[in-house]
């Protein structure tokens, strides 16, 4: 399987006229996530890159799912890579209120505390100044935002890359310190993620390598892995898996097919948008991963069907913006026949 997943890599390097392997010194593979990587002796691949594709080479990768890409001048025209760096937002919008992530901790899967304990309101303009001012050991993260509630939505063309197919979807705004991470995940649905100002990286996991990234029992989207520093004795399987990795400058946009895992980390101070789109992964898909991760997963799938769906009781959220767990999506799917009732985030 492992065969066939990098011939069609390279299929659609060659496509796009990108080496098989990367050089030795490609930014993409020199620094951070990915040179740690590359240390531990894991397989390691560049995220192929094309600058100012034609739509619709955009579309067909996106209609066919051949795995990430990176482009580049794509959002030239787009009136946020000037109105959205922090000095132009903070002038416009410095009085707004907002609930910012602040002093979250600087490594670690989950977070020690509930979410809720890291929350905090205070005006846009002293988060601006706060996040330009925070280090990696405790950066701060304005998150997980409805871009219409906070800013111009229009300055961010998303229609014209994609024409509508129907399916609900959302656009979200994310600025946040040097050292904001949101750690390995799977999204339901396909994914633009844009890169506004400042430096992020990302390194990326197919669907298909899923027991490689060692979800965990009660939650399938999340992964129990720290690529900042992987440990390979409790997590061996990464070793037979291909990781893809980019480097994201201001202007870049990466499409992230839906189910790939991802984890995305801040070099710098960074404004960042994505865009959720198409039809979302469902029960049929998680059901099938279930049953191939084995029992213990059945275990805590059953306890939380009953638990979080039967009984309703709160779930915990020491994820990073947790979902729901598995078994309350599967009770979901079965009440409102809506396996991502809790995580499409058009319908939240």
């Amino acid at each position: 399987m492992n065969v066939l997943r990098q011939s069609g890599v390279r299929r659609l390097g060659e496509r796009l006229g990108v080496p098989e392997k990367p050089p030795d010194l490609s930014p993409d593979l020199s620094a951070g996530v990915a040179s740690r990587l590359l240390d531990k002796g894991l397989a390691v691949r560049r995220v192929p890159r094309v600058t100012a594709p034609g739509l619709g080479m955009l579309r067909d990768v996106v209609a066919r799912r051949h795995g990430p890409l990176l482009c580049s001048g794509l959002l030239d025209s787009w009136p946020a890579r000037t109105a959205w760096t922090p000095a132009a937002l903070a002038e416009r919008h410095g009085e707004r209120r907002v609930t910012a992530l602040m002093d979250l901790p600087g490594g670690g899967v989950l977070f020690p505390q509930d979410q809720r304990c890291y929350e905090k309101e205070l005006r846009f303009g002293e988060f601006v100044e706060r996040m330009r001012a925070a280090g990696p050991s405790a950066p701060c993260y304005l998150a997980y935002q409805r871009a219409h509630e906070i800013f111009d939505p229009a300055d961010c063309d998303f229609a014209s890359l994609l024409p509508s197919d129907g399916h609900p979807t959302d656009t979200r705004v994310w600025i946040g310190s040097a050292g904001t991470r949101s750690m390995l995940h799977s999204d339901l649905k396909d994914n633009f993620f844009c890169q506004i100002w400042g430096e992020k990286s990302v390194t990326l996991l197919d669907w298909r390598d899923s027991r490689a990234a060692y979800p965990f029992p009660d939650n399938l989207v999340n992964s129990q892995v720290d690529l900042g520093d992987p440990d390979l004795r409790s997590f061996p399987r990464l070793r037979q898996a291909v990781l893809h990795v980019v480097r994201m400058a201001p202007g870049d946009l990466l499409y992230i097919p839906r189910g790939w895992w991802h984890d995305i980390r801040a070099h710098t101070a960074s404004v960042s948008v994505n865009h959720w789109f198409g039809r979302p992964l469902g029960a049929p898909q998680y059901l099938a991963l279930l049953g191939i991760l084995g029992p213990r997963y059945w275990k805590a799938t059953t306890r939380d069907f009953i638990g979080h769906g039967l009984l309703r009781r709160t779930e915990p959220t020491r994820f990073f913006f947790s979902p729901p767990s598995t078994g309350k999506r599967l009770y979901d799917a079965l009440r409102f026949g809506d396996f991502s009732r809790g995580n499409d985030p058009s319908a939240s």
